[in-house]
């Protein structure tokens, strides 16, 4: 390769290189009307909340603040399911008071009934090692079994709350259906964010479609009624939560409908302060006290109480609903537990230094072995794990943690033993007495084969392990898989490309790559 054709292909993959360092590693904040943080492809990415990061100025979230590890984890029962601890708890307090109840009392009878009733209300479901129970009447159909309109109902309240999780940007953050019919959801801990998460949790249980009032309080406000065929869309286009330097705060746009209904009842406003409530379900997640007429389509609605996580909450449980069905199934927050990064307060920070650590090693040993080609070796590193952090980005299922980290550690090393075994190959044939183009080409022929097969078999073991396996396995698996492709490719195309790029440069190519002839003795 010539000089000329070498300098533009190495600009062009430095240029390339820094860009996907930068993505991979920068975080500042932007924006002065609307406040955002540029985050990297790590801070995305989702993570393990087994894995701690208390260090300041790490991993920062769209708001601003730092994952710290850990998280709480939420369970969700629809209307008509309680927890196995409910129904025992419940009925065992019926059974008390029917125990401490003389038999011969007027009451006996209605409490013993009471009990029995009770019983008999509820239905026990079973899946895996879990139990809930049904209540009958609201769940099950004359046969026992789930009825289908419960199924669709506890569908469209279960699309609800994934949109909203989804909408928080919250690495970490996830829904999942645990008991065949309780969602569990688990939020993931950021520096501030404690203080919030009650009230998120609360927020994000309203289920049902999205409606509006005005009144002196929630219960009793006059509520807007839809005309047959008409939907709350023909009133409101959107919500979202929007930040400043003078707070966070929830926009709702309206449309020209929205805006004379809104108009019209606050015509009276400056006379006489009117409340507006904006309800999803039977909840008021807003209300606005207004101190003058309102003829705008656009609402800005601050609170002191709202820092961005509780305004996108309220924004995104608000938006989930505008296109909701006609779902309106609530859910009931159960049980709350935080859960504390059980692999330590700083496991994500020390494991980054440890890859880093290995890292260093492994570009000093290539550069004192091979002086010059150390280049062509550190340029293929990067480009593998740059290219290995957006796969992991990308891919939805997957996320930063201990599997994660190994599968990619290995999958360097397996680069770094490839690159390692290819050198020694062209530096034997140089030693020979060939040309430095012809040693490279001799040295990857006879190994190609072997690195080839290696990383083959390599990538189809792991794939298949993922097809057949579960969980953090099945997430180092896949990702395994992915290295080894990605480490192959690197090692026969990439670090080849790039060791004639550099070397196009060097006037002594032996020197350059710290290769010697063998000398030959003297008869």
């Amino acid at each position: 390769m010539g000089k000329i054709k070498s300098a533009i292909s190495l600009a062009l993959i430095t240029v390339l290189l820094a860009g996907l360092c930068f993505m991979c590693t920068a975080v500042f904040p932007h924006g002065t009307e609307n406040i955002k943080m540029f985050n990297n492809f790590v801070a995305m990415t989702e993570k393990d909340p087994k894995l701690g990061n208390e260090l300041p100025g790490a991993y920062v979230a769209s708001d601003g603040r730092r994952y710290i590890g850990g998280g709480y984890t939420a369970v969700y029962y629809p209307e008509g399911v309680i927890s196995a601890q409910e129904y025992t708890d419940n009925l065992a307090g019926l059974r008390d008071v029917l125990e401490h109840t003389d038999p011969s009392d007027k009451s006996y009878a209605d409490k013993q009934s009471a009990v029995d009733d009770y019983a008999e209300r509820y239905t026990p479901y079973t899946e895996g090692n879990s139990t809930v129970y049904f209540e009958t009447e609201k769940v099950c159909g004359e046969d026992g079994e789930v009825t289908e309109e419960f199924k669709t109902e506890f569908a469209g309240a279960l699309a609800q709350l994934r949109a909203r999780v989804e909408g928080l940007h919250l690495s970490g953050a996830s829904v999942s259906v645990r008991d065949g019919y309780t969602v569990e959801v688990l939020m993931p801990t950021y520096q501030g964010t404690n203080s919030t998460i009650a009230y998120a949790l609360n927020t994000m249980a309203y289920t049902g479609t999205f409606s509006m009032g005005y009144g002196s309080d929630a219960d009793s406000a006059t509520k807007l009624e839809l005309e047959e065929g008409e939907s709350i869309s023909s009133y409101i286009k959107s919500a979202q939560a929007r930040s400043n330097t003078n707070g966070n705060y929830v926009e709702l746009r309206f449309t020209d409908k929205g805006r004379r209904l809104i108009s019209g009842w606050t015509s009276g406003a400056a006379d006489s302060a009117v409340t507006l409530f904006f309800y999803v379900g039977d909840n008021a997640v807003i209300s606005l006290s207004a101190q003058e007429h309102i003829n705008q389509k656009t609402l800005y609605v601050n609170s002191s109480s709202y820092d961005q996580l509780a305004a996108t909450v309220v924004a995104e449980t608000i938006d989930s609903s505008l296109n909701a069905g006609k779902t309106e199934l609530a859910f009931t927050l159960g049980e709350v537990v935080r859960e504390g990064a059980s692999f330590g307060d700083l496991a994500l920070i020390l494991l980054c230094v440890g890859v880093g650590v290995l890292l260093l090693a492994e570009l000093v040993f290539f550069f004192v072995k091979f002086r010059g080609i150390g280049l062509a070796n550190l340029y293929t590193m990067l480009i593998y794990l740059s290219l290995m952090i957006l796969l992991v980005w990308a891919i939805p299922f997957l996320h930063i943690g201990v599997e994660t980290f190994l599968a990619i550690a290995l999958g360097g090393a397996l680069l770094a033993v490839c690159n390692y075994v290819t050198y020694e190959s062209a530096k034997k044939e140089y030693a020979l007495g060939k040309t430095m183009t012809s040693s490279v080409k001799a040295g990857y022929k006879r190994c190609f084969f072997a690195v080839f097969d290696v990383h083959i078999a390599l990538a189809l073991l792991a794939f298949i392990a993922y097809f057949i396996s579960f969980t953090e396995l099945a997430a180092f698996a896949f990702t395994f898989g992915l290295a080894a492709v990605l480490s192959g490719l690197c090692t026969l195309a990439v670090s080849r490309f790039h060791w004639a790029a550099f070397m196009s440069f060097a006037k002594d190519k032996g020197k350059f790559c710290n290769f010697k002839r063998v000398e030959a003795d003297d008869e």
